[in-house]
């Protein structure tokens, strides 16, 4: 029988799954993927309107204010702005290629996953308190860059972040909706891409940013929990038996050779000497610090984020992130490997095609087989929280460039709040709209979740370092940031194309999608331009940015007559509560400057100088530890001729599960505890409000 499966990339043939009794997997019925896309959305939609209204109500956090919708009047506290970072960075494609890279190259891709995710966070700490520093009022990264640089460094920047914006959303959207259309019951591709905006467009025209925290504190919550319980399932089933009966599986598969994995020692699953593990893990993480340096989501939450929380929050969660695919990819995606080929598997008797293992099948096949319905169920729920979650952010993210970068700098520049929130929500519906149906045509033109993976760096990476050093670095010029990310670009695409040929003596969807190619193509696209930047800044009319330009930048949104007296309304019933304001850990609100046609910034105290600076060094020094760490000290020393020992193995597994059950607590529940005063607060008002009346 022909193998379209292998061969689909390059002859263009896909698989038709209700037409092929071969590749026919039902996991669940097409009514729990309706269930989940619908009814779960609307519930999650209605529950944060809900929410959004009442904090509106008894808070008094304005949704319909600018400065609210887009930066969360910049109070957001730690465990909260930490569980919202945790959440944008829990993208379901994590869980589907995890399993996917553990299944390919050995256990050791699953240590190398979560190496590519950690260290970025850590950067974004430092970007984000030099940006509270040297840009307090700013919502963007662009407008950091225009007042920086002027109008063509501007219009190139935007181009790059709106590429990012829509390549991480639909490359998100892309492997969830595969994994939603197979798991239930091949639901069709195009429905399941179109319903997964649809409850996220509906609290996020509502309630903003601030909407955003908390759905993804809900999601990050539930996520967590059904991680917990699907590990410990599968670990404890009677199928794996244990930590020992895990490894007793995987060592006597290394020893029966029923598979050589190329580039590892021995071709061992079990080996840290993996050289195919190690190349996806360095382009994950060149991939990775495009998606969150060049995204204006990431950027938000740390202007939303107050000014003590911002660093704490984001090194809390570059920590804590190991947890989402080191226990993942190590209990479930080795389970793939030695369950394969027994009666439990969906698959039996055949083995996975490329087309499954590419696409992130592995993951749910494995659940199906051991924890049965019930964890291919949780598995859809998690799929469909953490790509909403994704969304919503990349929806605010897109809607705050295009109400501050397009229409208020380009369009009207006189723009004040009502106009400037029309143009946010309809940037929501655009966008998200318009990112679901890009995903559709990716499926039709036979592009999956690895292929993608590994292409998008080219694009993404070029404007990483430039980026960075607007913020951090006063001696880069406008021409230096201008045409670094042009050079990364085109010889980052370059190296690419040509790497493929050289090695697979062809340019195909196939050659492109090696290692390799990815590989040199990544590390082009992102450090090149780093090394044009310095040599131009230093040698083309060098000079020194005053940072004072972006500090003394007024770039707050004016109120109208009647928002500034709702404020002034709202202001002066929390001056007649006790102590004249609310304070907790996640919301801090205190009295403003009242005068008519002033913007009204709720939010606590800016830092002093010399803390700025100490948060400055503790987040310089934390990201290089962490890369350090990561990179340097942990994964070196096992890149030798070993295979991983009984105990090595018990231990590294039992380290991630206690890494994941103390995330659960940390980012899961450390919000409550915050954000008890709030909480009760509200709780308060409801009942004197609806239920004591009664």
């Amino acid at each position: 029988m022909y193998d379209c499966a292998t061969n689909f990339y390059e002859f263009g043939c896909r698989i038709v799954f209700n037409n092929n009794d071969d590749f026919h997997i039902h996991l669940l019925g097409q009514g729990s993927g309706y269930g989940i896309l619908v009814g779960v959305g609307a519930l999650f939609a209605g529950g944060m309107i809900l929410t959004t209204k009442l904090l509106q109500k008894y808070l008094h956090e304005n949704a319909n204010s600018t400065e609210t919708f887009s930066v969360a009047n910049r109070s957001v506290g730690t465990f909260l702005s930490a569980s919202a970072v945790y959440s944008s960075w829990s993208w379901a494609t994590e869980f589907l290629w995890v399993s996917t890279m553990v299944y390919n190259y050995g256990i050791q891709a699953s240590y190398y996953y979560g190496a590519g995710l950690a260290v970025q966070i850590a950067v974004m700490s430092c970007i984000g308190i030099h940006a509270k520093k040297k840009a307090p009022k700013a919502h963007t990264s662009l407008e950091i860059v225009e007042l920086r640089y002027g109008k063509v460094n501007h219009l190139l920047y935007l181009f790059l972040a709106l590429a990012n914006n829509l390549l991480s959303c639909s490359s998100m959207i892309l492997g969830a909706s595969g994994a939603i259309s197979i798991i239930a019951g091949n639901l069709h591709i195009v429905a399941s891409t179109m319903l997964i905006p649809f409850g996220v467009l509906l609290y996020t025209i509502v309630g903003g940013l601030k909407a955003t925290f908390l759905t993804d504190f809900v999601h990050t919550l539930i996520l967590l929990t059904v991680l917990c319980y699907l590990n410990t399932a599968v670990l404890t089933s009677d199928q794996i038996g244990g930590l020992d009966g895990l490894y007793d599986l995987l060592i006597n598969f290394d020893n029966s050779g029923a598979r050589y994995v190329e580039g590892n020692y021995n071709g061992s699953i079990m080996t840290g000497k993996s050289q195919g593990a190690l190349f996806f893990g360095l382009i994950l993480t060149c991939g990775n610090f495009g998606l969150t340096v060049l995204d204006s989501s990431f950027w938000q939450k740390t202007f939303s984020a107050s000014p003590k929380a911002m660093v704490p929050a984001y090194l809390l969660a570059a920590f804590l992130i190991f947890s989402n695919v080191w226990p993942l990819g190590t209990i479930i995606g080795g389970a793939s490997i030695v369950l394969e080929k027994t009666k439990s598997f969906p698959t039996y008797p055949r083995a996975l095609t490329t087309f499954e293992i590419d696409s992130g099948f592995v993951l749910p096949y494995v659940l199906k087989a051991v924890v049965g319905n019930g964890g291919v169920g949780a598995l859809l729920l998690i799929i469909y929280l953490a790509v909403t979650s994704t969304v919503s952010a990349q929806m605010v993210s897109v809607s705050s460039i295009l109400s501050f970068d397009i229409y208020k700098k380009y369009i009207h520049p006189s723009a004040q709040n009502k106009s400037m929130i029309r143009v946010s929500h309809y940037g929501c519906v655009i966008f998200g709209i318009g990112c679901a149906a890009f995903s559709v045509m990716l499926h039709y033109v036979g592009v999956n979740m690895t292929w993608y993976g590994y292409f998008y760096p080219m694009i993404i990476c070029p404007g990483v370092i430039p980026l960075i050093f607007t913020i951090t670095w006063d001696r880069q010029t406008a021409l230096a940031a201008a045409v670094s990310p042009i050079v990364g670009l085109i010889f980052g695409i370059t190296v690419w194309l040509t790497t493929a040929k050289h090695y697979y003596g062809e340019v195909t969807i196939v050659s492109t999608g090696g290692q390799l190619p990815a590989l040199f193509g990544s590390l082009t696209a992102l450090l090149l331009p780093g090394i044009t930047s310095i040599i131009l800044s230093f040698t083309i009319k060098p000079h020194k940015f005053d940072w004072s330009v972006l500090q003394e930048a007024d770039l707050l949104v004016k109120e109208e007559d009647e928002d500034s007296s709702e404020t002034a309304t709202a202001i002066e019933s929390l001056s007649n509560e006790k102590n004249s304001d609310i304070k907790s850990d996640d919301v801090v609100v205190t009295e403003q400057d009242q005068e008519k046609q002033q913007p009204v910034i709720a939010g606590p105290e800016p830092l002093s100088p010399k803390e700025l600076n100490f948060y400055i060094k503790l987040a310089t020094g934390a990201a290089v530890f962490i890369l350090l760490v990561t990179w340097v000290l942990w994964p070196l020393p096992l890149y030798r001729e070993w295979i991983f020992s009984r105990s090595y193995f018990k231990g590294y597994v039992t380290v991630g599960l206690i890494w994941l059950y103390s995330t659960l607590i940390l980012i899961g529940l450390g919000p409550f505890i915050t954000g008890r005063h709030s909480m009760a607060k509200v709780a308060r008002g409801v009942y004197n409000d609806y239920i004591k009346r009664k």
